[in-house]
């Protein structure tokens, strides 16, 4: 039986293949030393250097980006049906979006206010820039 390529597919893996990679280069990036010490240092991490694992951090994320909005719009229809509800669902699944639109506020207002969580990654991102790499 042969089968062909689907868009909901490829928007599925685009999004996930692209989040895997933009995740670990995020990572790599908080332990990485700031940038003039990781010239100085010749810093790298599996071959890359500090500007290479931004390089493929931003792309990544741009990629991310365009398949989330391809995504979204290709399921357009289960988002609202999420938000306004179905003949099975009538309520349909406002209370979990309302919890994650909160978390991502807080999340957002945490990072603008110098407050953790948001501030405990900074303090980790500025340990390794500058406690770690101390030459």
């Amino acid at each position: 039986m042969k089968t062909t390529a689907t868009g909901r597919a490829a928007a599925v893996f685009g999004v996930g293949f692209s989040f895997v990679v933009m995740l670990v280069s995020g990572l790599f990036l908080i332990i990485a030393p700031k940038g003039s010490l990781a010239n100085t240092l010749d810093w790298s991490l599996l071959g890359l250097s500090r500007s290479g694992w931004e390089a493929v951090h931003l792309a990544t994320s741009f990629l991310f980006t365009t398949f989330a909005i391809w995504h979204l719009l290709i399921h357009g229809s289960v988002v609202t049906n999420f938000i306004t509800g179905t003949p099975m669902h009538p309520a349909g699944h406002r209370r979990e979006g309302l919890a994650m639109a909160l978390v991502v506020l807080i999340l957002v207002l945490t990072a603008i206010l110098d407050l953790p969580p948001s501030s405990w990654l900074v303090d980790l991102n500025q340990y390794f820039k500058k406690a770690y790499w101390v030459i």
